[in-house]
């Protein structure tokens, strides 16, 4: 009897990952995507492939390590062919596969008159691989409305934890009228395009019915683009990480738009750390502020103050 042809299951971005990698590999990591358990996938040059998740860490000792020939090659595949096209990507240490997988890049770069201005030299890839879990932000969305209106907040938790998956089903939440007290206008801005996945205006993710997606440009530009053009009810976007993209949110607030963002802070100490973070916090421009906390298991939030005793939250 003929056998079946294997019918693949895996999604663009993680498409996007098999084809990137040196062909050699491409078993082992169709395997790992398939068994959904790893996080991230490391190559890095004379060192085995590992792979990395909530449960540990494998390493694949069973395959050759990887080699710098194979580093070149799969610098190619993750530019397309022309390195020079995305150089701009390059020198922020990361570059945003279709479908939302972002590649790390760790190398030698060359540093000129106070700024990184081309990498020469790639000696390792770390392949972050998204994730979209429908349904985990359900039971927390109610906690960003007073009454019937939205608020501001902040999503916090460290590297890893699932705060882009987290406000991907936020936005959907929202969108859609999913455990909320009426469905709004959401707009997206996804600097990174690691919360939508767009590819040629087709989103890989499920982000709602009534979200607009404004990807590729700095969430300080994209904020005030959205306030002008989309008149969205709510915004949400990723990883804040300081006082510009805070004048940003003020832009939005002025006209009575809520924004819920994400930001690197594994506890509240840390939180406390960012002065441009708690003076947002005084100023009003965020009502709540989350720490987010992911188990093998489940998701948690947890409401923090980040001001100091003493201080009260400007009017």
């Amino acid at each position: 009897m003929e056998a079946k042809p294997r019918i693949s299951t895996l999604t663009t971005a993680e498409k996007e990952i098999v084809r990137i990698v040196p062909q050699r590999f491409r078993g082992a990591v169709e395997q790992i995507l398939e068994g959904g358990r790893a996080d991230e996938i490391r190559f890095i040059i004379d060192r085995p492939m590992q792979a990395a998740g909530r449960r540990g860490e494998q390493v694949f000792l069973q395959l050759k390590p990887f080699t710098k020939s194979e580093a070149c090659e799969m610098l190619e595949a993750i530019c397309g062919h022309s390195v020079f096209a995305r150089e701009q990507e390059l020198l922020q240490g990361y570059v945003t596969l279709a479908g939302g997988a972002r590649v790390g890049i760790c190398g030698k770069p060359l540093y000129e008159n106070g700024k990184v201005t081309r990498l020469t030299a790639v000696t390792s890839f770390n392949i972050r691989i998204p994730r979209e879990v429908i349904g985990c932000a359900e039971r927390f969305i109610g906690r960003f409305f007073d009454g019937s209106m939205p608020l501001s907040a902040i999503i916090a938790a460290a590297p890893g934890a699932g705060k882009t998956t987290f406000l991907r089903d936020c936005a959907r939440c929202l969108s859609d009228g999913i455990g909320v007290p009426r469905s709004l206008r959401v707009a997206v801005a996804d600097e990174r395009n690691e919360l939508s996945g767009t590819t040629e205006g087709h989103a890989a993710m499920n982000l709602g019915i009534r979200t607009d997606i404004m990807e590729g440009i700095p969430k300080a530009a994209a904020i005030p683009m959205l306030v002008r053009s989309m008149a969205p009810d709510v915004i949400i976007t990723d990883e804040l990480s300081g006082a510009i993209d805070t004048e940003a949110v003020s832009e939005a607030a002025k006209y009575g738009i809520a924004v819920i963002a994400s930001i690197h802070a594994g506890n509240t100490a840390q939180l406390r750390s960012k002065a441009w973070l708690r003076h947002a916090v005084e100023d009003g421009l965020f009502a709540k502020v989350f720490l987010l906390r992911r188990t093998s298991h489940e998701i948690s939030l947890y409401e923090t103050d980040i001001l100091d005793e003493n201080k009260r939250r400007r009017i």
